[in-house]
């Protein structure tokens, strides 16, 4: 199955460089005038570029398959995101405009890049070529992201090809993913909630995301099936009784949703 969807996803990416022309017809997605304009270098991967300059640019709003490094093979879709982005602004003048955090743990500057007016990120989502993300305090983009890569699940295009999103039960191992699973407990600490899944993950939902219009709706989803994307942490084996191992740390409530029965 993985093969298949790899070859589907670098046949997808081959007719999208070459026959897609770059403004899509439902772009909504629109930045405020650029700090400035940057030559790009080179493309690291689907969400990451380097400038002439030599700084490197991490894509906000979008999370692309990782390139296999130390080893580990490429997730399903890296290489197709890799190229195609290749093809549409390596060696390029795009226009860049800095994210309200201006940098990441790595160094690495976060901004939004766009080519003619068209933000790439929703270019990149919209093709189904990466997921749509929610960080604050960066949330210019959020919906329009969102609204891409619903047209592209909904086309079936890219990733969305095969159903990308993993049960919860089996998760067994770190790194982005999208989950899904049957609530089986919610909790209130102190300062978050605690909602797991399959009795195997954990979701941390910090009170800040929880209003009180919203709690009602938090406790309605007891027994529901859930979708949730994000970064899982392994927190280790050597955990307090009732713990689970896995966990999800919410960025935005964009990221969780319900499927009602």
């Amino acid at each position: 199955m993985q093969i298949l969807l790899r070859k589907a996803l670098l046949v997808s990416a081959f007719f999208i460089a070459c026959y897609v022309p770059w403004r899509a017809a439902l772009a909504a997605c629109s930045l405020p005038p650029a700090a400035r304009h940057v030559s790009v270098a080179q493309v690291i991967d689907g969400d990451t570029v380097r400038l002439g300059s030599g700084e490197s640019v991490r894509l906000i709003g979008i999370n692309t398959p990782e390139i296999g490094r130390d080893g580990r093979a490429d997730e399903a879709g890296a290489q197709a995101a890799r190229q195609v982005l290749r093809r549409w602004i390596e060696g390029r003048e795009v226009a860049l405009v800095p994210g309200l955090n201006p940098r990441d743990r790595y160094g690495r500057l976060l901004g939004h890049l766009a080519l003619n007016g068209e933000s790439v990120a929703e270019r990149l989502v919209e093709q189904g070529l990466g997921f749509a993300v929610s960080i604050a305090p960066d949330l210019r983009l959020s919906d329009c992201l969102f609204a891409a890569e619903a047209r592209a699940r909904q086309a079936r295009r890219g990733l969305w090809q095969q159903d990308p999103v993993q049960p919860a039960a089996a998760v067994s191992r770190g790194g982005f993913a999208l989950l899904r699973g049957q609530v089986t407990r919610i909790n209130r600490a102190r300062r978050a909630y605690y909602v797991e899944l399959d009795d195997h993950l954990v979701i941390r939902i910090g009170h800040d995301l929880i209003d009180a219009q919203r709690q009602s709706w938090l406790q309605s989803l007891q027994g529901q099936q859930v979708e949730v994307r994000g970064w899982v942490v392994d927190r280790g084996g050597d955990l307090k009784r009732g713990y689970k191992r896995w966990l999800v740390a919410l960025s935005d409530l964009r990221h969780l949703k319900s499927y009602r029965r």
